[in-house]
């Protein structure tokens, strides 16, 4: 194997790295790797194992795959690429599963066939058997757009199985199969026909959906089996459909939730997310607005579930009443697939390949006014070094791109079977998976537009109007260069919103190595996500929403905002609902409200618990205490322990929204 890239010519030198990382794993010395991934025990035999395979992949992908540029740019600390231990192989990221396909014709995990199911219950352990089936295929995160409806036509045979049990039960007469047409719960003839097998069904039907959301959600949290340690990052959309027996998927799923695992726990997956829709759930006389209420109150208890504005500009555009793989849905990590330039308008069935993210505060320290070399912005030069290294990300998406699209079909063998990326189940196996993958995505994103304007003008965007324009300028600009090489190179092209997590001081760390600690630039472990206002700025969190929100329209492959609620959220039920109603009203594509939720293991409580639990009196140096925090758009099991040392330093830094 030829070494592609000279900026490594020293064999021994590669040999001591090589040797390094395994030192660092075997005796946990380096937590930063090990904590790269909230949803890994880093720490545990299978994480380090895991491990083991995932850094000297990263290896192997930068000294014998990846363009010289595209190398030395990450050793310039400007680019980053996610997941880079996929790149050599080709796996892809993430995607929207066609989950009313599969479970409507049934599909073969590898091992043997699956029927499509005959009752709600078989149907959500279905589901929770495709998430791990196809995360197996690829690495990112694993989502359901549409789940309402994509179960639904279950609800309604267990209810059908239940009238006929109880027409027999109560001797209320037979149903003649070849004139009743559907069986379902809206039929107000039936239940005039049959008033207690009717009665009698919907409540079985009521138990049978909420034991089998139960079961899902409990399954959901417990089948680590990525990697032999992780959870699988799944997201369930919901919130549109309004049959009844949507609706009852529905607040199942919320009901489900509130209850918590086995002893009350705050479940961790799946990630939920309420699609929000004028003429749906938004207004009292719409059809399912009690459960966009009951989603807030979820959300206050159990930080899920987030809120997805389909009435956004961005989202309503590409809309079809109707057509529910219209709405627009989304993940954890902000994945957003909804547009396609060759026609695939809708969620189901694909998603985004790969991204990268670029280091917008370096390149702000060498051309801002920070450093004291200059008293006015080099602007010029700014977006000079700024259109290098987006060609050069841009470069490392499509080099990628080619690798991806050379894999053959048995290589994510479940996803292109059984056609959940759709199209691949006309593909041999021996065959490449080629343009098919053209329906995807390829990303660019961006970390700490705060610093860098710290950095060019002195203050960041939340402090001040002219950089706030500066600020969108900036990203507005970067969403032109996407569009641009979306038409130059024919590919769904696309800015990101980038959610870091094990980015958050990778970046940093390294710019302070450089340049010093630089008060609201360099000094403090982590740069700020994305577009968003430091966490460690005061702001109201009306102002908040109001100065993120048009970023929102900017990042068509995904973002999120969210705020800090003052004080207990269970608590304030009315403020918490005000809040996202006033987000959804300034556009803002996805938001969700962060609180804390503790819990006392001693005594189960939970709550904001400082040293002492309220309620037991335990001491914390006595008894865990076990501090929830979303770290992007999902939860961990306790940040204290699984967030890397960054964020842990982010979430100490988070100040409270007032309202």
């Amino acid at each position: 194997m030829a070494l592609l890239n000279p900026i490594y010519t020293d064999r021994e030198v590669m040999l001591d790295e090589v040797i390094t990382l395994g030192e660092e794993i075997v005796e946990s010395r380096n937590l930063e790797v090990l904590r790269e991934n909230a949803n890994l025990n880093g720490e545990s035999f299978s994480g380090k194992m895991s491990k083991f395979g995932s850094e000297y992949a990263k290896w192997y992908a930068e000294h014998f795959v990846m363009p010289k540029r595209l190398v030395q740019s990450i050793k310039d600390n400007i680019v980053y690429v996610h997941d880079l231990d996929q790149y050599a192989i080709g796996t892809t990221n993430c995607i929207f599963i066609p989950f009313d396909k599969l479970l409507r014709e049934g599909f073969n995990t590898g091992n043997g066939s699956v029927r499509p199911p005959n009752s709600i219950m078989t149907a959500m352990a279905l589901v929770a058997i495709i998430f791990q089936s196809q995360q197996n295929s690829q690495y990112g995160g694993v989502s359901a757009n549409k789940i309402d409806f994509d179960l639904a036509p279950y609800v309604r045979k267990t209810f059908s199985k239940n009238l006929i049990k109880g027409l027999e039960y109560f001797e209320e007469g037979d149903l003649d199969s070849t004139n009743v047409g559907e069986i379902s719960m809206s039929r107000s003839d039936l239940q005039e026909l049959y008033p207690k097998a009717f009665k009698f069904a919907t409540k079985e039907t009521k138990s049978e959906t909420l034991q089998a959301a139960e079961s899902l959600i409990h399954n959901l949290n417990t089948m680590s089996s990525r990697a032999g340690g992780q959870i699988p990052f799944t997201s369930i959309n919901y919130g549109t459909d309004t049959s009844p027996e949507g609706q009852l998927v529905i607040d199942s799923l919320l009901t489900a939730t509130m209850r918590g695992l086995g002893n009350g726990e705050t479940p961790i997956f799946p990630i939920q997310i309420f699609k929000c829709k004028q003429g749906v759930n938004q207004a009292p006389d719409e059809p399912n607005y009690s459960l966009f209420l009951k989603a807030a109150e979820c959300s206050a208890k159990r930080l899920y579930p987030n809120f997805a504005n389909l009435d956004a500009p961005l989202n309503l555009m590409y809309y079809k009443a109707g057509d529910p793989d219209t709405e627009f849905a989304t993940m954890g990590c902000r994945t957003r697939v909804l547009s396609d330039r060759f026609g695939r308008n809708h969620l189901s069935g694909k998603g985004n390949l790969s991204f990268n993210t670029m280091n917008l505060v370096k390149l702000g320290l060498e051309h801002g006014i920070v450093l004291g070399q200059r008293k006015v912005a080099d602007e010029r030069g700014f977006y000079r070094e700024l259109d290098l290294y987006l060609d050069i990300a841009l470069e490392g998406l499509l080099h990628r791109f080619n690798i991806q699209k050379a894999q053959k079909a048995k290589a994510s063998d479940f996803m292109m079977r059984e056609g959940v990326w759709e199209g691949g189940e006309h593909l041999h196996p021996e065959e490449p998976v080629g343009d098919l993958l053209k329906h995807g995505s390829l990303s660019i994103g961006f970390i700490g537009l705060a610093e860098c304007m710290k950095a060019m003008y002195g203050k960041h965007h939340g402090e001040d109007s002219n950089v706030y324009n500066k600020a969108y300028e900036l990203i507005s600009y970067m969403r032109n260069y996407c569009d641009r090489q979306s038409e130059r190179h024919n590919l769904n092209i696309t800015l990101f919103a980038t959610p870091a997590e094990g980015l958050s001081g990778k970046f940093t760390k390294r710019d302070k190595a450089t340049y010093g600690a630089i008060a609201g630039v360099t000094d403090r472990e982590y740069y700020t996500n994305s577009f968003h206002i430091p966490v460690y700025y005061s702001i109201s969190a009306a102002k908040k929403i109001e100065l993120e929100s048009a970023f929102h329209g900017l990042c068509n492959a995904g973002a999120i905002s969210y705020i800090e609620l003052n004080g207990n959220a269970r608590s304030n039920p009315a403020a918490f609902l005000q809040i996202i109603q006033y987000a959804l009203s300034q556009q803002v594509s996805y938001f969700s409200i962060n609180h804390p939720i503790d819990r006392c293991s001693a005594c189960g409580f939970e709550g904001i618990i400082g040293a002492t639990c309220p309620s037991c009196n335990s001491h914390e140096n006595d008894v865990h205490i076990r501090r929830l925090r979303r770290v992007t758009g999902y939860l961990t099991g306790d940040y204290q322990t699984r967030f890397n040392a960054a964020k842990q330093a982010e979430v100490r830094d988070r100040l409270k929204h007032n309202t």
